[in-house]
């Protein structure tokens, strides 16, 4: 007998609209930095940039690029989602279903 592999119902995927909200970001990223016990300075040997650069991050004016984020979520050892402040609305069910959807593809592969 042939086995079938079932796929999780449909749910309709929505259009997200969802930015990062770069001053609470920064906000966060400060927060975070001094709570596992780094400076400025340990950021600036980890990533590269000045100390003008990591205050730029830190007041909301500017923010790392991704590249840095994976550096700092490293380093911090935390996900990059936990660094990052999304303003905006997901539909948590779509989002949930191309989850489970692509874990169910890549078990069966």
């Amino acid at each position: 007998m042939r086995m079938m592999s079932v796929n999780p119902p449909r749910t309709p995927v929505m259009q997200v609209q969802a930015t990062i909200n770069v001053e609470k970001t920064g906000a966060q990223l400060k927060i975070i930095t001094k709570e596992k016990g780094y400076e400025v300075k340990d950021l600036m040997t980890l990533t590269g940039y000045s100390s003008q650069a990591v205050y730029k991050w830190f007041n909301g004016k500017s923010l790392p690029s991704i590249d840095t984020f994976v550096v700092l979520s490293q380093a911090l050892n935390m996900n990059i989602n936990e660094l990052l402040v999304i303003d905006g609305e997901f539909d948590f069910f779509a989002c949930v279903w191309i989850g489970a959807h692509r874990m169910h593809i890549a078990a069966s592969m």
